[in-house]
């Protein structure tokens, strides 16, 4: 009987270990959330990303957003601390930033981190030579510019690209952006039709490319609350964070 006993206990003490060390191993491969310093909640003064930022919280664990209005944030010493910088809306005075916010970007990104920059943010920085190489397109003034606010269709003209996995093409109700200055070798992965002078252009709404070697991401939609509703265009922000953290 003791012999019983004993067995059972022993088998019960194997089996409390192996679960033991299968959750531990389970917890090892979850991998820690991508840290993302998320600068700017507005767009064009307006606020738009909170009901955003909120989903992301609660229904994205794989990415941990920071939300910093702050200039200096963009300096190397702050920027060290996280895996992927989202632009939103950066305010440098005459579209030119500061040299040490120049500096931390560029060595941000020499250091493999990830950026991702939406909507808005290209018009901040047009006095500053280099950020047609870094964010991927430019809003040139007196040049580029968009129809009225309205509804429209995003297509999805790249289906291999690990950003748009689950994503279907959507309608949305933003403005349609076109005639930007956009580096050639862009990959395209989202358009949508823009209707002009007699014909139909397939402008890039969703892009990548590479700056010293780090992942980059061009989203183009973002304007005011109601162009941040769709389901897809949040999919989009947290799989665009992912990606670039090449976590896809």
């Amino acid at each position: 009987m003791k012999r019983v006993v004993c067995s059972c206990m022993l088998m019960g003490v194997v089996i409390a270990l192996m679960s033991i060390s299968s959750a531990a191993e389970s917890q090892a491969a979850a991998p820690a959330p991508v840290k993302c310093l998320w600068v700017g909640t507005a767009s064009h003064n307006e606020p738009v990303m909170d009901d955003v930022l909120r989903d992301i919280k609660e229904h994205y664990p794989s990415v941990a957003v920071t939300v910093t209005e702050n200039i200096d944030d963009l300096k190397t010493d702050n920027l060290k601390n996280y895996d992927v910088l989202f632009l939103l809306q950066v305010k440098v005075e005459n579209g030119n930033p500061p040299d040490e916010v120049k500096q931390g970007i560029v060595d941000f990104l020499k250091a493999g981190k990830g950026l991702v920059v939406t909507h808005f943010a290209v018009a901040n920085m047009q006095e500053w030579r280099d950020s047609i190489d870094i964010l991927g397109a430019m809003w040139v003034s007196g040049k580029s510019t968009h129809g009225p606010y309205h509804e429209f269709r995003v297509d999805v003209a790249d289906e291999t690209h690990p950003i748009v996995e689950g994503v279907r093409p959507f309608v949305t109700n933003d403005e349609l952006y076109f005639n930007l200055l956009m580096r050639p070798d862009l990959r395209v992965i989202m358009t949508a039709n823009e209707e002009r002078a007699g014909h139909t252009v397939a402008e890039p709404m969703l892009a990548t490319h590479y700056c010293y070697n780090a992942r980059c991401v061009y989203f183009a939609l973002g304007h005011d609350v109601r162009s941040t509703q769709p389901a897809e265009y949040r999919k989009i922000i947290v799989q665009s964070i992912e990606w670039a953290a090449c976590r896809r």
